[in-house]
């Protein structure tokens, strides 16, 4: 796993004045709501029921109790302090709780309140004399506009979605709220780990920029996944990217016109040439992505592989074409499939079939026992042509899924200093096997394309960091 390198120390007022945000002891729900459907309840039952350690406090002046928890009118009636306030009211009533909650004392602010400067000139208007509050009092705000953040290794859940990921590395920064929690639901039936999940809103004050710099920094994070629409401060958040060593993914949404035209429409961002982006992204080493799948194959692969340290590969397969559709996918990605030592060649001869190839991409021609997958993937890793691997299975009747697995497994315990990307092709077939390499902590993709990009972003992130360094 990838840890932080900085060229300059990460501020630590960032990491103060966001830490009520991300690690705070305890938080207040500003519009609970003891009704099933509505935003301030499933805020406050989600509070509640994922594990977060500190007090949640309910607010509402028209109720009593909400959810078995003693419900007060009003921030200030609070008897303890509060570190983080969640805001679910209507806008009319915005600017109001959040003026309570800068008497109160509290220093960080989850405004989960629409209606600002995404739909009107008015809305711009109060979401400038919201910040005027915000700045006087010294606080914090995600949003407004967002859909709220989760902290699975904090067991913090201010936000819609109804449990807290796996815990992981892989911090998410969402311009896109209801995206970024759907996806947070999907990593969960996928088994990758989250830490962090943002959704940004309106970055009326906690922009990307604060973000980076804070998620830079915070060890719970080895990778740094963004949606990213539009970046208010372009300049700054390079220069930031520049000097972190952690992978940083980006999908950048409004590539075409039409998009561009639904990015403003959607949060009031400009979204920028992509041209630009694109250039300014890989003089700063941030790995841009295509599309979702992607993001999180190559998150996933960056957050539990070690680093290559080149781009070249070795194939293993029981099968021709899927070995074939893998080495097509490496040259086009810039990815090399170099020849094998003659020593490697000699001893992987003797684990196949006589008709069977034993040069790099190497095709078991149907076998796929623990004997062969195990021998050819520790001569392949002792090569020293070989910087990553990638592993193929292609279920039939003839093997259980299970033993290439385990074959892969064991050698993976033993601290396997080259990437090992695995890929279990076949459907119900293979679960029981994939099941066996996700244990341990092996990434598995479904198909050898996406296993092949996954392993790309490895090698694109280790050649900015060698790049930099030098």
């Amino acid at each position: 796993m990838y840890r932080v390198w900085l060229k300059n120390e990460i501020s630590g007022e960032i990491q103060l004045t966001l830490k009520a945000i991300f690690e705070p002891e305890s938080i207040a729900v500003i519009g609970a709501s003891a009704t099933p459907g509505k935003w301030g309840y499933t805020i406050l039952k989600n509070m509640l029921g994922n594990g977060f350690p500190g007090p949640v406090y309910p607010v509402n002046p028209k109720a009593t109790d909400i959810l078995e928890q003693t419900c007060y009118p009003s921030v200030l009636d609070i008897p303890g302090p509060v570190d983080l306030a969640v805001i679910v009211v209507p806008i009319s009533h915005a600017l109001a709780v959040t003026e309570e909650c800068g008497q109160k004392g509290i220093k960080g602010i989850i405004m989960v309140t629409a209606g600002f400067r995404e739909v009107s000139d008015e809305g711009k208007q109060l979401e400038e004399q919201l910040m005027g509050i915000v700045d006087r009092y010294g606080m914090r705000l995600i949003g407004p506009n967002t859909l709220g953040v989760v902290n699975a290794h904090a067991g913090m859940n201010a936000s819609i979605i109804s449990k807290l990921p796996v815990k992981g590395g892989i911090s998410f920064i969402t311009q896109s709220g209801t995206l970024g929690l759907a996806l947070a639901d999907w990593t969960m039936e996928m088994g990758i780990g989250l830490n962090i999940v943002v959704s940004t809103g309106n970055k009326a004050n906690v922009d990307d920029v604060d973000l980076l710099e804070y998620l830079a920094d915070d060890k719970q994070t080895d990778v740094i996944a963004m949606y990213i629409e539009g970046i208010n401060h372009g300049r700054e958040f390079m220069e930031l990217a520049k000097g972190i060593s952690k992978p940083i993914l980006a999908v950048k949404a409004g590539r075409t016109r039409s998009g561009s035209k639904a990015v403003f429409s959607h949060t009031g961002s400009l979204a920028g040439s992509d041209d630009v982006y694109s250039a300014a992204f890989k003089q700063a080493g941030i790995i841009r992505i295509e599309n979702i799948d992607d993001l999180f194959d190559s998150a996933l692969a960056l957050s539990v592989q070690p680093a290559p340290a080149g781009n070249r590969v070795g194939i293993i397969s029981n099968g021709g074409g899927a070995s074939i559709i893998a080495s097509d996918t490496c040259e086009r990605l810039g990815l090399a499939i170099p020849g094998l030592e003659p020593g490697t060649r000699a001893s992987i001869k003797e684990l196949v079939p006589k008709f069977a190839s034993y040069s790099n991409p190497v095709d078991t021609a149907g076998l796929a026992s623990y004997e062969t997958y195990n021998g050819i993937v520790k001569h392949m890793l002792r090569d020293p042509n070989i910087d990553a691997l990638i592993v193929i299975y292609v279920h039939t009747v003839m093997w259980d899924s299970r033993i290439p697995a385990n074959a892969i497994v064991d050698i993976h315990r033993g601290r396997c200093l080259k990437p090992v990307i695995t890929c279990w092709l076949g459907g119900a077939g293979t679960e029981a096997g994939i099941d066996i390499l996700k244990a341990g902590g092996l990434p598995n993709y479904p198909v050898p394309e996406r296993a092949v990009k996954a392993l790309a972003s490895l090698v694109k992130h280790h050649g900015f960091l060698k790049k930099v360094k030098e």
